[in-house]
């Protein structure tokens, strides 16, 4: 199987570790526009709140992406190195 492993609890972990890749774009994208929306719909600005603060979502979206990323990277490394010594 391809999911085998000998540590399930482990395997379980890495698996909520990537799944929160694509809540953290998720969720950032839709508090941006979420923002950006009722900013709009309170000052009448139609659609310029609406669209910078989507793009800032989506940046901080994928700028949370990256540093989980990076942490689970140097999780990886780190047990990696402690299993080869």
């Amino acid at each position: 199987m391809f999911f085998r492993s000998k540590n399930k609890q482990s395997l379980w972990g890495d698996l909520g570790k990537a799944s929160l890749l694509g809540i953290h774009l998720v969720s950032c994208t839709f508090v941006g526009f979420a923002i950006g929306y009722f900013l709009d719909k309170w000052l009448g600005t139609q659609p310029w709140f609406l669209i910078s603060f989507l793009i800032f979502g989506i940046a901080a979206g994928f700028k949370n992406m990256y540093h989980e990323a990076k942490k689970i990277h140097e999780a990886d490394k780190q047990s990696d190195s402690g299993q080869d010594q």
